[in-house]
């Protein structure tokens, strides 16, 4: 902790600065890593007022609104803090930290006072982005990242272009009757779009793959999936639509938008339908899910596991696509699960996981020193070293 440069701020809060300290804190809020340990210090004031439940409400939001207006006079002036009022405290303590259009984070086990962390700048990780690596039908592979608007293959007839971030199969020309296989895998901290060569558009998470052909057949199009993947089919009546998914279940369709998650790593497949109708096949097992259902399927389970099915997770399963993480009722290694793929982190327990059922959502678009500040208000400490995430 930089225990210096807190205290000054306590003895601005205060007004026991000299002209001259007075002049040289504000200097120092010209340092982002200063600005940053000021406002992962009042964000720390926020949620401990919150969290142990003291009554001196107004003493601490006049102290805050001082500082803020204080801040504003300064020559130079400091940007701006938002300070919300009340029982918006958790929130302000957050905003702070998070910025706007982040969303508000909440646990349950919200009654332990937050631990303190080291106050110092964490290392700067950055969230996930467009990218990923297209393997075509020769087993050759293009990294996607950094390449401009451009034709990046032609296959069996199929144009594959990559245009505006989106890679499309625009057919044309002379086809064979050999089927043409490419892969498009996001590695970690990546995510990007694909539209098939029917039109299908394919909405990759991070840590993820689909499997196609560079042209369907007449008779079905079949694509293989891992990891999460959001679906709109282009309708065809003549050509159903099927998902492989790890394959250990099958999703089967005519035209209708739904999302995979199959990670290896999560305890449950689940498909959820937003529109349209499919049926999950499993084995000897088939369910036709409706509209904002959703159907689980015990990843560990045998061949013709049960398919159980629920209602209510729609908005939640397609969180990420409108880059969000969406944490209602989310256990915590669950949620280390979804910011080691985002991240691209490596998590470790150092004892037994934090018991914490988290409600609210969260920005992707966070830097990973944002989220990790979110925890440690509610009692989870942490050790950041490189990309591995201890949490002790």
């Amino acid at each position: 902790m930089n225990t210096s440069f807190v205290a000054l701020i306590e003895a601005y809060l205060t007004d026991s600065l000299t002209p001259g300290q007075e002049t040289a804190f504000i200097a120092m809020l010209e340092d982002p890593a200063n600005r940053d340990i000021l406002d992962r210090f009042i964000a720390e004031k926020a949620a401990t007022q919150l969290l142990t439940g003291e009554e001196d409400v107004d003493r601490r939001e006049k102290s805050l609104l001082a500082l803020q207006d204080k801040l504003q006079q300064a020559d130079p002036p400091v940007r701006r803090l938002r300070v919300l009022r009340r029982w918006g405290w958790a929130a302000a303590s957050l905003l702070l930290i998070l910025a706007a259009g982040s969303y508000f984070l909440l646990s349950d086990s919200s009654h332990v006072p937050p631990v303190s962390q080291d106050l110092r700048p964490l290392p700067q990780i950055t969230p996930g982005k467009n990218g990923a690596v297209l393997t075509l039908a020769d087993g050759s592979r293009v990294v996607l990242d950094s390449l401009g608007n451009s034709v990046i293959a032609s296959q069996n007839g199929t144009q594959v272009v990559l245009k505006d971030g989106q890679l499309a199969y625009h057919p044309g020309g002379q086809t064979t009757a050999e089927v043409l296989w490419n892969t498009m895998t996001t590695p970690r901290g990546r995510q990007f779009k694909i539209i098939l060569p029917d039109g299908t558009t394919v909405w990759l998470n991070a840590a993820s793959s689909i499997r196609y052909p560079t042209a369907f057949s007449r008779s079905e199009r079949r694509v293989e999936v891992t990891g999460e993947a959001y679906f709109e089919v282009a309708k065809n009546e003549q050509m159903p639509f099927q998902v492989s998914i790890n394959h250990e279940a099958e999703v089967q369709v005519l035209g209708t938008e739904f999302n995979i998650n199959g990670y290896t790593d999560e305890p449950m497949i689940k498909t959820t339908l937003l529109e349209g109708s499919v049926r999950i096949v499993k084995g000897k097992n088939t369910r036709i899910l409706k509209p904002g259902e959703q159907a689980l399927i015990h990843a560990a389970g045998s061949s013709d596991a049960e398919i159980g099915v629920m209602a209510g997770e729609a908005e939640k399963a397609v969180a990420w696509k409108k880059g969000i993480f969406n944490m209602e009722g989310v256990e915590t290694a669950a949620f280390m699960r979804q910011l080691s793929r985002w991240y691209d982190l490596e998590i470790v327990y150092k004892g037994p996981v934090p018991e914490r059922t988290f409600h609210g959502k969260l920005g992707r678009d966070l830097q990973l020193s944002q989220i990790l500040e979110v925890l440690s208000q509610f009692n989870i400490r942490y050790k950041l070293d490189g990309k591995v995430l201890t949490i002790e």
